[in-house]
């Protein structure tokens, strides 16, 4: 089943990041090898994707970015202003009118050529990366610096509102962040600072 959201965060130089779905504490893992090829992933940049299971964490795969054009479009939208098609056309206007047109094609080729030098730098800027970023395994450095965003971007949205239970909390960073900065909680009874230690949710 698709999801829909936007990206929270990257990391480019591990190449891995979070997606929002706009639920607290559901931001989902994806890994540069899962992402389409193109401009770098950008933050805020809305997506379509599906969600699967990757040993004990889920993560993002079958990408699609909304908010950029395909690598296929990339590489035929010059294709379609290229000059046999100007050529075409102009055999049906009128010849006094053959100079102004000539000078309209060369400027259409022009920028033709501008627009697919831009895609074009980007795309292999962005493949070389994501190449190198491919022969990287998964390992459980990543993993425990993913963990470590993901927590980051949790604890963003917590505040101590009242709440001392375990059954009160929507997660286990939830409730590791309550002990350590809200006064009242009861949610760590050997005072090891590990919270709802014996929570069956978690």
């Amino acid at each position: 089943m698709s999801k829909f959201g936007q990206i929270r965060n990257y990391n480019q130089e591990r190449g891995f990041g979070f997606i929002s779905v706009g639920e607290a504490g559901k931001d989902i893992f994806f890994h540069i090898k899962d992402f389409p090829k193109g401009i770098i992933p950008q933050v805020g940049e809305q997506l379509k994707f599906e969600i699967v299971q990757d040993g004990n964490k889920i993560k993002a795969v079958n990408i699609v970015r909304l908010d950029y054009p395909s690598e296929h479009d990339v590489y035929k939208q010059p294709e379609r202003f290229s000059a046999p098609s100007i050529r075409r056309n102009s055999n049906y206007r009128d010849k006094s009118s053959s100079k102004p047109n000539s000078t309209f094609s060369t400027l259409l080729k022009i920028l033709c050529l501008a627009i697919f030098a831009y895609f074009a730098g980007g795309y292999i800027q962005n493949l070389l990366h994501r190449q190198k970023l491919s022969n990287q395994e998964v390992n459980q450095q990543t993993l425990r610096d993913a963990n470590r965003y993901a927590v980051s971007s949790e604890t963003q949205n917590f505040k101590c509102d009242g709440r001392i239970h375990c059954s009160q909390m929507n997660s286990k960073a939830e409730a590791d962040w309550f002990v350590k900065n809200c006064p009242g909680t009861k949610m760590d009874g050997d005072s090891d600072g590990d919270a709802c230690e014996n929570d069956s949710r978690w």
